[in-house]
């Protein structure tokens, strides 16, 4: 596109046109392209870039004196398409302009030109490295903008002369340094209380009448709060960050599960409970105006701190009052974990590796939402993801990754189901299939029938205990004998909290201790709890827990490893049911699941209860951890 200055907005919109078809280039290329630098200049000024990583490469070749300002300039309307607009002539509009206020607009050194296709024209000196920025605009006018090269001398007299026409002047004060529009945004992982108490002296400070505070008069603190917040979560190991509002003067609540646990992390004042949940949206490509129905998003915050490649799946809910309240998930890039490190006894752990080994069939892991099943699956890839082997996986979201493994993510929105995927993957050879979790019965009926057909498939379902997986099926409309001879093991889990290494100690157990353990043990067995078979499982107990001949009971008192808590990490209990001919038989005449368990433990299954008080036994874990978790 040539050159030519921007000074009607019919002449912006038809320049913003010519350059939603241009190729993407990078400002280097543009520059080498038009001859302006070499490229040795341009590997220069790239090592000089990695020495200050917060110098845009444009601004760093004019502070080598290896290109002009103006040559800069050229480069980005010619080659990268971006309109240049000439600030002193363009008549920029009144509804722009209200969109972001002159204080801010002044600060960050922008000018809002126009409304176009939803969005906020806005012109900047540098509109290919100003990420920043536009992320505090977008967040301040709560709406995405369209970056411009605006060309003008003086900047903030051509504001002034602007917003006076629509009666926003921003009274004079000097910028300060800690606003310079080129200062990246910090992320002050101590300075989360300091950042809150800014909010609060922000707010305090806002007249009463007002209402709730404009989003811009704390959009800087809050954004830095908000990134804080997120590399404090994962630092500490969080797996989810829930935000939640409530109406009048009830403060905004955040909150952190870490360990399958939630407490609170901060609370915001309530002025800030919309402007927070619009910074999420903001990060995450949602509708901001959409406050009535939930959203789903992702936030990669690679985007904000490349060092850190945390994504994070974010789900706006509709709350009472017109609020909304946040859950984000945080999917720290993760490696897959050992099978022999997943915490099964050595019973489950041979025969579940003996399932995965087999070439053809099909392998359940079931628990409710975050009980480490997606985890487990990918451990039993990892013992059989071999050259020799091609395996293909449907997943959402993809949370660890492996080499040698075609992760696939699906994506309802578009039609790309579960079910959709596995049918695509049988005609991609496969040997092994991986899916997600079976939701409705056409992916059920189409793993059965992968499974049937040579093919070794892995599922999760969201069901309670390995003998009702059986019978849910089941009632989802299950062949009984195609399903009988698909199936070779259902892995039951949840995961229980830690005992602290740190803190844990140990005294000789009670009497009364071991005979609850015991009660709580063999109830599972029904009729074939006798004293005899008490007496042989205490036996065994000692011989494979006990100290000196006697039984240990297991505390811990906290300390700072801890946080205070007794509690470090979680392990996971399990039941697993390995199909027999006897069970085959059971599951083709549609026995039910009290019928299917009294089976299994006869051929030596053990309940999630009792996997659990075998970990409790081992100083693992507490009796209450355990109960909480499962039945008896």
């Amino acid at each position: 596109m040539a050159a030519t200055e921007v000074v009607m907005p019919e002449q912006l919109v038809q320049e913003l046109e010519l350059q939603s078809r241009m190729p993407i280039a990078r400002i280097g290329q543009a520059l080498m392209s038009l001859g302006m630098v070499t490229q040795t200049q341009l590997d220069a000024a790239l090592k000089q870039q990695q020495r200050e990583p917060t110098v845009p490469l444009g601004e760093t070749l004019v502070r080598m004196g290896v290109v002009s300002r103006g040559q800069l300039q050229t480069a980005l309307v010619r080659k990268m398409g971006y309109p240049l607009v000439n600030l002193h002539v363009f008549p920029a509009a009144a509804d722009a302009l209200r969109k972001v206020s002159h204080e801010a607009s002044r600060r960050l050194q922008v000018m809002p030109l126009m409304l176009h296709g939803g969005r906020l024209v806005l012109a900047l000196d540098d509109p290919a490295n100003r990420h920043a920025v536009i992320d505090e605009v977008e967040f301040i006018a709560q709406m995405k903008v369209i970056p411009v090269l605006g060309q003008c001398l003086d900047l903030d007299g051509v504001l002034h002369k602007a917003y006076e026409k629509v009666g926003q002047v921003a009274p004079e004060r000097p910028v300060v340094d800690m606003n310079d529009p080129m200062r990246p945004l910090e992320f002050d992982m101590t300075g989360t209380s300091t950042l809150l108490k800014t909010l609060e002296k922000e707010e305090s400070a806002a007249a009463p009448a007002a209402g709730e505070a404009p989003v811009e008069q704390s959009d800087n603190s809050l954004v830095r709060m908000i990134n804080s917040m997120i590399l404090e979560a994962h630092r500490e190991g969080a797996s989810d960050i829930h935000i939640e509002s409530d109406p009048g003067q009830e403060k905004t609540r955040i909150r952190f599960r870490r360990d399958g646990r939630l407490y609170t992390y901060l609370e915001l004042p309530p002025s800030y409970r919309n402007a927070v949940v619009a910074r999420v949206k903001i990060m995450c490509d949602l509708d901001i105006s959409e406050k009535r129905k939930p959203q789903d998003g992702k936030i990669n915050f690679s985007k904000y701190s490349p060092q850190h490649r945390i994504e994070l799946r974010v789900a706006t809910i509709p709350t009472n009052n017109g609020l909304e309240d946040v859950v984000m998930r945080i999917l720290a890039s993760a490696k897959p974990i050992a099978l022999d490190a997943l915490g099964l006894s050595e019973r489950n752990l041979a025969q579940f590796a003996q399932a995965v080994d087999r070439p053809y069939g099909m392998v359940l892991c079931v628990g409710p939402t975050g009980s480490g099943k997606t985890t487990t699956l990918h451990s039993a890839l990892m013992r059989i993801n071999t050259p020799e082997r091609k395996i293909w996986t449907a997943e959402d979201p993809i949370e660890i990754t492996q080499p040698g493994l075609r992760q696939v993510q699906v994506n309802p929105r578009i039609d790309w189901t579960f079910a959709k995927a596995l049918r695509a993957f049988v005609r991609a050879d496969p040997d092994v299939i991986m899916v997600g979790e079976i939701r409705d019965a056409e992916t059920a009926k189409t793993a059965i029938e992968a499974s049937l057909t040579g093919h070794l498939v892995l599922s999760t379902l969201h069901t309670n205990s390995a003998p009702e997986t059986v019978t849910r099926l089941l009632d989802m409309g299950m062949d009984p004998f195609n399903f009988a001879d698909s199936l070779l093991a259902v892995l039951a889990q949840r995961l229980v909290r830690c005992l602290c290494p740190q803190c844990v100690q140990s005294r000789p157990a009670t009497s009364e201790a071991v005979e609850e353990l015991l009660a709580d043990y063999m109830h599972a067995f029904g009729a074939q709890d006798t004293p005899a078979a008490r007496d042989a499982v205490r036996a065994e107990w000692v011989q494979r827990h006990g100290r000196d001949g006697q039984l240990q009971t297991w505390t811990s008192t906290g300390c700072k490893h801890c946080d205070d808590t007794g509690f470090k990490g979680r392990v996971g209990i399990h039941e697993l049911m390995v199909m027999s001919k006897g069970l085959r038989r059971l599951v083709q005449g549609g026995a039910r699941a009290e019928e299917l368990q009294d089976a299994a433990m006869r051929e030596g299954m053990r309940t999630l209860r009792q996997d659990g008080i075998e970990k409790v036994l081992a100083g693992r874990t507490t009796l209450e951890e355990v109960r909480a978790t499962s039945n008896v």
